[in-house]
């Protein structure tokens, strides 16, 4: 068979989606990450050092100046350069302000990490600036999927049931226990890499585990929810912004195969100026087809009329999915939800992952759970969704500096 022409690059990983990272070298770091981790709680557990505080911004001044002084570091003003939209967001909100920021460019190469200057005094973030003097916590563990279940659970907010796994003989005793279907990934990690959902039997969960050992070397197994995915994201324990993803998805007529589908929607949206700029194309890679085999079908199956089917589990406009920003609409309940969500977790900016059926309506009354915590949450998904109002959370995170330096 030919290459699908929306298909993508062998180079590329489909399981790793649009961002994609060196196998060998994430599993490696994460090993010593875990490792590091344990000693320094072992042995400086009564430590804390706060991640934007004053020992780590000498730390990262020292370690920049150094390098300058060799000619291996400088900073860049131009904006352009921002990394991820989430930053450029931070950074045109800093400029409003008058709070000039810089970007730290190492042997030639402009990094995620960012300098600004307010109230007279130089802070070093990573693309958000989080105020030091709030709770931080949880960053420690929050990107740890399994201790957040663990810690929802126990504090009676929904998150699905979970296991943490590292051997294939303790996956399929995990396995035999839960409710089918279920969901095997890296037990930290983000945008879904090595994830795969909607397993049922042995053989799915066998391909599951070895993909998602190719990054980690230990993964969380837990029971599935259905819904859509949505991002909440709380700032000083409250509820900003609510944004809803869906994956890429089609619509059968009885008459086309989902290959012929997949074109006519690519077509159909390359058409439309609006769309055509804001959302990716829907790319037939291994990951889709690995993922609609576990819903019975092929890319060459016709699907019914009027049946929808989702084409993987990432979610997004990158991937050709549906996005809209849901913060008016939400039911009460669920701003209280997130606001003890927020205090559990302790850490003044967070990013959640929830899969739910319809946050309009009582959460108390639907199936739904808390899947990820996010330390570095991609805000300008509020303000980038193809619908709804969008909200610009820079002005957010800004605000938290402002009400720090009126108080001196």
């Amino acid at each position: 068979m030919t290459a699908h022409p929306h298909s993508i690059s062998k180079k590329t990983c489909s399981a790793c989606g649009t961002s994609p990272v060196n196998h060998r070298a994430t599993y490696i770091m994460t090993v010593v990450d875990d490792t590091m981790t344990s000693m320094m709680h072992f042995l400086l557990g009564w430590v804390r050092v706060p991640r934007e505080g004053r020992i780590a911004n000498m730390v990262t001044a020292g370690f920049v100046g150094t390098f300058r002084l060799f000619g291996l570091a400088h900073f860049d003003t131009d904006i352009e350069k921002a990394i991820s939209g989430r930053s450029k967001l931070i950074w045109q909100e800093a400029t409003r302000r008058g709070i000039p920021v810089e970007q730290i460019v190492m042997f030639g190469k402009h990094l995620e990490q960012y300098r600004a200057t307010i109230g007279g005094k130089r802070i070093y973030f990573q693309s958000i600036p989080i105020p030091y003097w709030l709770p931080q916590k949880g960053y420690d563990w929050m990107d740890d999927k399994f201790a957040l279940s663990k810690r929802l659970n126990a504090a009676h907010i929904n998150a699905p049931k979970a296991a943490t796994v590292s051997s294939w003989r303790k996956t399929r005793q995990e396995f035999a226990r839960m409710q089918k279907p279920v969901i095997i990934k890296p037990r930290s990690g983000s945008r879904g890499r090595h994830t795969t959902t909607n397993i049922h039997d042995e053989t799915a969960l066998r391909t599951a585990y070895d993909l998602a050992k190719e990054i980690a070397p230990t993964l969380v197994i837990e029971e599935h929810l259905y819904g859509s995915v949505y991002r909440a994201t709380v700032i000083d324990n409250v509820l900003v912004g609510f944004f809803r993803a869906d994956p890429p998805q089609i619509t059968g007529d009885g008459i086309h195969t989902i290959e012929e589908l997949i074109d006519l929607a690519n077509t159909a949206k390359n058409a439309d100026p609006a769309k055509k700029e804001r959302l990716g194309d829907i790319t037939i890679t291994e990951d889709t087809t690995s993922f609609i085999a576990r819903y019975g079908h092929t890319i060459e199956s016709i699907l019914p009329r009027d049946v929808t089917l989702d084409l993987s589990a990432k979610t997004g406009r990158l991937y050709g999915g549906y996005t809209r920003e849901m913060l008016p609409e939400i039911h009460p309940k669920i701003r209280e939800i997130f606001q003890k969500a927020g205090e559990i977790i302790q850490a003044s900016i967070v990013g959640f992952d929830i899969i739910m059926e319809d946050p309009t309506k009582d959460p108390d009354t639907q199936t739904w759970g808390i899947i990820e915590a996010n330390s570095l949450p991609f805000i300008d998904l509020h303000y980038y969704a193809l619908e709804g109002t969008p909200i610009d959370l820079a002005k957010n995170v800004w605000d938290l500096w402002e009400e720090k330096l009126k108080k001196k």
